[in-house]
């Protein structure tokens, strides 16, 4: 039998992963206009979207943001001025 032992060391948290958020311009915005509606037209969505990317596109993090977009897969809204329908 053999006796294991637990570390009981943990890691500090890696806030240098997540500190582009607290600059992002989009802080300031309702964020319904990142993510699509429910019940929203197709016209909606598409103004939704241009007013939205308007936002990113003064950014001062955007390429922080789409980087992790792309690196997590989000599924669904406005990430770093692109959005997840690749022809959008």
């Amino acid at each position: 039998m053999s006796l294991t032992t637990l570390s009981t060391h943990l890691y500090a948290p890696r806030t240098d992963l997540w500190d582009w958020q607290l600059r992002a311009t989009c802080r300031q915005v309702e964020t319904d206009l990142f993510f699509p509606q429910e019940g929203e037209t197709h016209h909606g969505r598409r103004g939704r979207e241009r007013a939205a990317k308007r936002i990113c596109r003064t950014c001062p993090v955007l390429a922080q943001c789409r980087t992790h977009a792309l690196s997590v897969g989000e599924p669904f809204g406005i990430w770093g001025g692109t959005t997840e329908d690749p022809d959008g």
